[in-house]
């Protein structure tokens, strides 16, 4: 007992002895509150503390993330009161102790939500011009202010409040996120060090879109989510911007950008335009090194004709929620090409060479031509409904013309039950058409079926799996991995409580039953069929 007493104290010992520069990556792994708590174990971890150059105030991490509400009870408005008073004093202590100490702050994050503006916004600005001063590099501030004007209504109005003058003037910021704030003309923008900017529901126009540009020529990365207060997009002057992205949940008219260096533009809308032929223009010809275009939602008309003079270092394109019926894709470069959810798409037609990777996920098949000789990668996924023998033909044409076709693996996937079938012929193909009454969704995949399933059953909680496969070297292999979880997810390792085979034959609900009749079809294909039963947490 004595010996491991003093073993104990040895190591404790030798604990409050690391190295600072150990020690501040230690902190590095903790929240705020965790990471002052340490300065109690010895001075040389209290001098870590005080000259750690990361400081991040979150509400959530102190159990504060609540607000004040006119229809909640007394006691319950006083509870949450008490826990926002308790961290904001704790703000005020950590940062004086850091003040005692004169340490200068690389990173500096604050989360807070509050009702009073008049009462909060000066502590802030006493917080902030405390980082500023010590040469802050990196600013997150998200500050969200609700204002319930009406006592009767259940949510508050998000109030838009000004940026504080002390970060505008703040030269050494070189990561800047905002959120809930408002940018204003008449502010005077100083950050020349400035490479990464993100904002987020913030309020501002296209003149302060023009005065940020101008007065900071180094950004890198541009990201506006969920901003309001235009509806006309233009951005120049910027010859290092490398990334744009822009989350619109508004009406946007018009982008215009011209950055010679812009590698990846990706424009995502949560606005539903109309009918009467309202779209987004969107012009991005003067970026002639763009590599990755990502379209959510929109409707532009002439985004992709003469994509390969537009583009001629175009890699990856990818688009969800086309609102347009036809399209065409001719590109020289493209490598990966994505299509998702585009109900309204009738016409494709893909001339694309050097295409590597196809990901589909449709309910319709509406590709008229197709030549991608290089394809290696394909993923096609389904949501079977009332689909035609027609339907099933163009399927079969169109994996025709993939090569290595007969590498291709099938997942059939309906409620509770799953199917991967290993290897994809014309024949399993043409079986596919007795399944649409179980109105399933299906995945061809050219992902190996060891890693396929893992995917599948992070995807879908499936209560039974059937797995054919004409290996039965491959069968025992997974076999082994259910069994044993030998998953590379950790997530799904811990969900997945417990694995076991079943037998085919036993009694199970009617919609099980027809699994059971369709997978011992293929025993005549010479497929061998393991059936597992799966626990989750």
């Amino acid at each position: 007992m004595e010996l491991q007493r003093k073993q104990n104290k040895q190591e404790d010992e030798q604990m409050c002895d690391l190295p600072e520069p150990i020690i501040h990556k230690i902190l590095f792994l903790l929240n705020t509150k965790d990471a002052a708590r340490t300065s109690v174990l010895s001075k040389t971890w209290q001098r870590a503390w005080t000259s750690f150059p990361r400081i991040s105030f979150e509400e959530l991490d102190f159990n504060a993330g609540g607000i004040e509400q006119p229809n909640y009870y007394p006691k319950t408005n006083k509870a949450i009161k008490m826990k926002k008073e308790s961290f904001l004093a704790y703000i005020d202590k950590t940062l004086q102790s850091f003040l005692e100490h004169n340490s200068n702050i690389e990173e500096f994050t604050f989360k807070l939500t509050y009702h009073d503006k008049e009462f909060v916004l000066p502590r802030v600005v006493k917080w902030l011009t405390f980082a500023t001063e010590r040469k802050v590099k990196v600013l997150s501030l998200c500050l969200s202010i609700i204002d319930f004007i009406d006592e009767h209504k259940l949510l508050g109005k998000q109030v838009y409040y000004s940026l504080p003058q002390v970060v505008l003037e703040a030269k050494t910021i070189s990561e800047l996120q905002l959120s809930h704030c408002k940018l204003e003309p008449c502010n005077e923008f100083k950050f020349c060090h400035l490479k990464t900017l993100n904002l987020n529901d913030v309020h501002l126009d296209e003149q302060v879109i023009l005065n940020l540009t101008l007065s900071c020529p180094l950004i890198e990365d541009f990201r506006l989510n969920n901003c309001q207060g235009f509806e006309h997009l233009m951005v120049s002057s910027l010859p290092r911007l490398n990334l744009f992205h822009i989350v619109a949940n508004t009406k946007v008219l018009k982008i215009e950008i011209d950055a010679p260096s812009l590698q990846t533009f990706h424009y995502w809308s949560r606005y539903s335009y109309g009918l009467d032929n309202e779209h987004c223009d969107i012009y991005l010809e003067a970026c002639k090194n763009l590599k990755r275009l990502y379209f959510h939602n929109i409707m532009a008309v002439d985004l992709l004709e003469n994509i390969s003079s537009k583009f001629p270092t175009l890699e990856v394109l990818e688009i969800s929620e086309w609102k347009m019926t036809d399209i065409e894709i001719s590109c020289q470069t493209l490598r990966v090409l994505t299509l998702e959810n585009c109900r309204d798409l009738e016409v494709v037609e893909v001339d694309t060479p050097n295409l590597v990777s196809l990901h589909c996920r449709m309910n319709k098949l509406p590709f008229y031509s197709f030549d991608a000789p290089s394809l290696q990668e394909v993923e096609l996924k389904f949501y079977l409904r009332s689909c035609s023998k027609l339907w099933f033909d163009e399927l079969k044409k169109l994996v025709g013309k993939f090569n290595n076709s007969e590498g291709l693996n099938l997942v059939i996937h309906s409620k509770c039950n799953g199917i991967l079938l290993d290897g994809l012929n014309e024949r399993v193909l043409s079986w596919l058409i007795d399944l649409t009454e179980l109105r399933p969704t299906i995945a061809i995949s050219s992902m190996g079926l060891s890693n396929l399933v893992e995917r599948f059953l992070l995807d879908s909680h499936v209560e039974t799996l059937l797995i054919l496969s004409s290996s039965s070297k491959l069968l025992e292999v997974l076999n082994e991995k259910l069994i044993n979880r030998l998953f590379k997810s950790r997530c799904l390792h811990d969900s997945l409580s417990g694995v076991k085979v079943v037998n085919l034959d036993r009694e199970e609900d009617p919609e099980f039953s027809k699994w059971i009749a369709l997978s011992k079809s293929h025993e005549t294909m010479d497929y061998k069929i393991t059936s597992f039963k799966l626990e989750w947490m």
